[in-house]
């Protein structure tokens, strides 16, 4: 009985699932479709077809078409394919025709300066950057947030570019000239920039867009000869007000891959040093050479980390929020900005705030007109010179009690404490600038559009200095109080004439006519004031300066006016040519070269719309470019042309009297434009439904009439002056790839890569009095055949060591420049290279003596750079990774050189640690200590590999989901984690492979060390 009523019970569970079974298959739905592009309705095979909610899916087949079973008809289906963009489609039963669109870059509008074009269509090297990955960086210097997001830009991280405020230049393509200028320009919302951009928040920004060949150049003619940096910032849409917050705060800490010398270290060094000088080789008592209070802390191992003394955690805090909206009669775009940093160099800050406010007003069908406003205020703190790495760690910080002590090791040692100086001194600099344009806009026609652009920008800058009467810089005068004043005005008028004209499908003609007139004033006042009997006001009491007062004067002005013209023709939409001339005119300009003529154009061929590849579904696009434009580049300076004079005070009959000198630049009154010539052949494409996307660019830049520079007789009364001779060449590749390795509504994950390598070269110099060609100018570095800036330089060649032939070593021999008959183990080997013949002629071969012919050339420019970078996202989740390299680059390295920056090995100042050379421990890298006389050839030994790889960008974000955000009230809420510099691979010593920081008893700001930072970031929109 119970085993019957089992078996009903089995029986029943079991009729059940059948019949659940069966109402499941009765509800669910099949559904049929096919995917293709809305385009050429070409079926897309491959794509996925997603039950929204559900992990149910199914792959189109090679004709495009699907099958899938959904739950319902009121399923939802998610359509998406590599290069489109998804849809989201209620389903209907069966034949589905789902027609997907490009997700493509080449709709997007692309500003190329007096204008706009469609991606497609641009005919010359322009190249985006995606504003998303560069913002990563927590900076306030533009420029570094583009380093290694487009090929063929390099950012030159020189002059104290690393610290709180810091600022860097931005070259194309190498070295367009030797002394004239070479940094690209920037154009904001239309407007040529007579400087920087450092009143540009990075929040700001809309859009970059870099012209790179001469033809896209050639709009802005001798302004834009090194390049164009075209930034669009935003503007209000019509519509509901929208407010957008971004804040985030870094923290930063020093990056380095070296170590100083430990106090232990450090004694022994300096008794390694002295012993060399000593007959026996025997050590140096310590109580010949150390101070007492050293000798003191020696014995009780108490020593000082200089590092952990100076250094501190910096910190970054940004603010920014915006408001954007408006009407179809007025739209209004407004920001506030808030940056500041504190340096990880104590009293090193920087805090700027920003105010932005751009109105798009239409005054009727035909007239508008466009009102942009910006203000700054930025206020820096520069540290005074830190000692972290050249400072004894013997002496003491701190006395008994607490305080700071002005010489550690003693005054007879007499080294200022570096908390010292940072205490005793003050270094302010104080801006505000003031940029406003107006725009109106008259549609005369259909086709025909007037532009007039106006600008008006002020720039003040107040420096203020005071170095105290305990200070090492101002101790022997009782102080020195500095104040400069600056103040930069430019305004520019330009009136534009646009017509654009489709004649049919096939003929389309866009014209441009533009009249530009522009000046620039520059005035700066400086003063210094020494010998004060109360410094409790600073640099403010300079008025009470009872010692030496020195006060200047500079102005000068710079007037402009242009034409330009540019015709583009759209042929068929397969052929496109661009031609533009402009024709410039200065008036820093000598008095029969005032203008000059800036012709180029381009033409571009849409291979991928040719009939033969209509059948070529793999091949979206594929589009040919060619170029060629002479752009003319100037000197930078005003008054080169002219003869000038400089105040000087004299002592005449015992009194002192006002006088003028001639400036030490014999002027040129010849003096020109030197022109670059630039060739660029260019490659666009899209392949496999634009799964990679990317482009290749060939230049060859040939400069002639290059301004250079030419020492005259001292008899003259002058130093030297600028002429136009010779030419130089820069060569290269550039190349651009992004691969979209998946593309689906909840995964996306993207490849990218820049990679560019440039030669430089001077191909020729100018002619001697006799008609001979010179190929060298040692004294301003000019070589043929080498790059700008070349390294000439004795080549290492390892250490001398026991037992090696010194008497018939080429160092010792008596014919060398400078015979070391006393060479021995330890010193610097120099390989014997070249030899000369009887008519003084370079021979190459060794020829046994060391003499200048045996240096060597060696270029310090990369042999390439670029980037790799991969951005992952899941659902809400996205990861950003970029890596930058250099290789190939070369520096000579002031740790390992320079007496100020401890590389001497003399044991008087600390230095990077390295192993150097003793009897006990024969080094072959490093030579022998000296404490008397540094190495000889010790400026061979310093130039090191500066190749390195970098981590620079690891972030990782959320975007909260619709659903959380909708019940918020909020459109949009991010939050994300950003790591920078996080690890770089490099044989370079010191703190940063791009640039040195400064000699520590300069008073130069040259250098900062690099940091490492970590970011937190919210991004919300409402």
């Amino acid at each position: 009985m119970k085993l019957k009523f089992q078996k009903l019970r089995i029986t029943v569970v079991f009729s059940l699932f059948i019949v659940c079974s069966s109402f499941s298959v009765m509800a669910q739905t099949t559904v049929t479709g096919k995917v293709v592009s809305v385009v050429d309705n070409m079926p897309l095979p491959g794509a996925t077809i997603i039950e929204k909610g559900t992990t149910n899916g199914s792959v189109t087949d090679f004709d495009g078409n699907f099958t899938i079973d959904v739950a319902s008809t009121s399923s939802v289906i998610v359509v998406s394919y590599v290069g489109f963009k998804s849809q989201e489609l209620p389903v209907s039963e069966s034949d589905m025709i789902i027609a997907l669109e490009y997700d493509s870059a080449l709709d997007e509008v692309v500003v190329v300066g007096y204008g706009t074009q469609k991606k497609s269509d641009i005919v010359n090297a322009v190249a985006s950057t995606d504003l998303s990955k560069a913002t990563l960086t927590p900076t306030s210097d533009v420029n570094e947030m583009l380093r290694g997001r487009i090929a063929g830009l390099q950012v030159d991280v020189g002059g104290g570019t690393l610290r709180p405020g810091g600022t860097s230049d931005i070259i194309f393509r190498g070295q367009g000239s030797i002394e004239g200028n070479v940094s690209a320009i920037y154009v904001v919302d239309g407007i040529i920039r007579d400087g920087g951009i450092e009143d540009i928040d990075s929040d700001d920004i809309e859009s970059i867009e870099f012209l790179k060949d001469a033809s896209a150049q050639a709009i802005y003619g001798s302004r834009g000869a090194n390049g164009v940096v075209l930034i669009t910032t935003k503007r209000g849409k019509a519509g509901k007000v929208s407010v957008s917050y971004h804040g985030f705060i870094t923290t930063k800490s020093i990056e380095r891959n070296f170590d100083v010398y430990s106090g232990a270290e450090f004694a022994q060094l300096r008794r390694e040093a002295v012993r060399a000088n000593i007959a026996d080789d025997s050590y140096p008592n310590d109580e010949d050479i150390f101070s007492e209070i050293e000798l003191e802390n020696i014995a009780n191992n108490n020593f000082v980390d200089w590092e952990d003394e100076l250094m501190r955690n910096g910190f970054v805090n940004s603010q920014a929020i915006s408001i954007s909206g408006g009407t179809e009669l007025t739209k209004v775009f407004g920001s506030i900005n808030y940056f500041k940093e504190d340096g990880i160099i104590p009293t090193s800050n920087y805090t700027r705030k920003t105010l932005r406010l751009n109105v798009d007003q239409k005054i009727s069908d035909k007239i508008s007109v466009n009102f942009d406003l910006n203000f700054l205020n930025d206020d820096t703190n520069r540290a005074a010179n830190v000692n972290v790495i050249t400072f004894s760690p013997l002496g003491s910080a701190y006395d008994e009690d607490g305080n700071l002590t002005q010489f550690p090791s003693g005054e007879e040692l007499s080294a200022v404490n570096p908390l010292w100086n940072l205490r005793e001194q003050d270094h302010d600099v104080k801006g505000n600038d003031f940029v406003i344009n107006i725009t109106p806009i008259w549609q005369i026609t259909n086709n025909l559009q007037y532009q007039l652009k106006t600008n008006f920008t002020r720039r003040t800058t107040e420096r203020g200095q005071y170095q105290s009467s305990l200070s090492s810089a101002g101790d022997d005068v009782n102080g020195i109080a500095r104040i400069e004043n600056q103040l930069s005005e430019s305004y520019l008028f330009e009136n534009i004439l646009t017509w654009d004209k489709a004649f049919n499908d096939n003929n389309q003609l866009n014209v441009t006519l533009v009249q530009s007139a522009q000046e620039n004033t520059f005035s700066r006042t400086f003063t210094e004031g020494q010998g004060f009997t109360n410094e409790s006001l600073g640099y403010n009491g300079i008025t009470n300066a009872i010692g030496n007062v020195t006060v200047e004067r500079d102005k000068n002005r710079q007037r402009l006016a242009s034409f330009m013209a540019r015709a583009r023709y759209n042929l068929m939409n397969k052929y496109l040519f661009t031609a533009t001339v402009r024709s410039d005119g200065a008036s820093v300009n000598s008095e029969d070269n005032k203008w000059s003529f800036n012709p180029a154009a381009s033409f571009a061929w849409k291979i991928h719309n040719e009939s033969f590849l209509e059948e070529v579904n793999a091949i979206e696009e594929l589009k040919l470019r060619l170029s060629y434009g002479s752009l003319v580049n100037d000197l930078g300076r005003a008054y080169t042309s002219l003869f000038t004079a400089e105040g000087q005070n004299y002592i005449f009959d015992g009194e002192s009297a006002s006088g003028y000198s001639p400036s030490v630049i014999l002027p040129n009154t010849n003096l020109k434009f030197e022109t670059i010539t630039t060739a660029n052949v260019g490659l666009d494409f899209s392949i496999f439904n634009r799964a990679l996307t990317g482009n290749v660019n060939w230049y060859d830049a040939r400069t002639k009439d290059l301004l250079l520079r030419r020492g005259v007789p001292s008899t003259t009364g002058f130093q030297y002056t600028f002429f136009n001779a010779g030419e130089l060449q820069n060569t290269g590749i550039e190349l651009s790839l992004t691969a979209n390795i998946f593309n689906t509504e909840d995964f996306k994950w993207s490849v990218s890569t820049n990679w560019s390598n440039n030669r430089n070269e001077i191909v020729e110099l100018y002619n001697d009095g006799n008609g001979d060609a010179i190929t060298r100018d040692d004294t301003y570095n000019y070589y043929v055949g080498q790059p700008v800036g070349v390294i000439y330089q004795y080549a290492f060649d390892g250490i001398w060591q026991e037992g090696d032939d010194f008497a018939n070593a080429p160092q010792a021999n008596p014919e060398s420049t400078l015979t070391q008959d006393n060479l021995r183990p330890g010193d610097i080997r120099i390989k014997d290279v070249n030899g000369v013949d009887d008519e003084g002629n370079i021979i190459p071969g060794p020829d046994g003596k060391i003499t200048p012919e045996d240096r060597v050339f060696i270029d310090p420019n990369p042999d390439w750079f670029g980037s790799f970078s991969t951005t992952l996202a899941y659902k809400g989740f996205d990861l950003f990774v970029d890596f930058y390299v250099v290789e190939g680059a070369t520096k000579v390295n002031p740790f390992l050189s320079d007496f100020n920056n401890g590389g001497t090995l003399s044991g008087k100042l600390n230095g990077v640690k390295v192993d150097y050379y003793t009897p006990e421990n024969p080094s072959t890298t490093f030579p022998r200590p000296n404490f008397d006389t540094a190495p000889l050839y010790l400026n061979a030994l310093a130039v090191r590999d500066a190749s390195y790889i970098r981590l620079r960008t690891v972030s990782l974000g959320y975007t909260l989901s619709d659903k959380i955000t909708e019940k918020l009230n909020f459109d949009q809420i991010r939050l994300y984690v950003t790591g920078t510099n996080l690890f770089t691979d490099t044989d370079y010593i010191g703190y940063s492979p791009e640039v040195n920081i400064r000699p520590t008893f300069s008073n130069a700001d040259t250098g900062y060390p690099d940091a490492t930072s970590f970011t937190f970031g919210v991004r919300v929109k409402f």
